[in-house]
């Protein structure tokens, strides 16, 4: 199913999308866009473009690569304890294909 079918009745709330972070001042009103400004319209094509990190991205491939080799690691670890030792019970950690995702946000 293609990503505009999906989102054809979607609504959006851009009230944060709009607010220009380079000038708040802290205590103050957020400033914002103009939703038809030139700087509205290219806030809102980033927000809708693939460009930009958010809760429903992954995590990026280095932070799982990282996350992934120290998961892998352990694991080893308690493989060769157990094989040094037959009475010593390991405790291996199943490995989850979202869980670097559910650790970096």
């Amino acid at each position: 199913m293609s990503r505009t079918l999906r989102r054809k009745n979607q609504q959006h709330d851009y009230g944060w999308v709009l607010i220009d972070w380079r000038s708040r001042i802290p205590g103050v009103q957020y400033p914002r866009h103009d939703s038809r400004s030139a700087l509205g319209q290219k806030a809102i094509a980033r927000y809708h473009s693939d460009s930009q990190v958010t809760m429903g991205s992954t995590a990026p491939r280095s932070y799982r690569k990282a996350y992934d080799h120290r998961l892998r690691t352990r694991n080893d670890r308690q493989m060769r304890k157990w094989l040094q030792d037959p009475e010593f019970d390991p405790v291996f950690e199943v490995y989850h294909r979202h869980d670097a995702n559910y650790s970096w946000w």
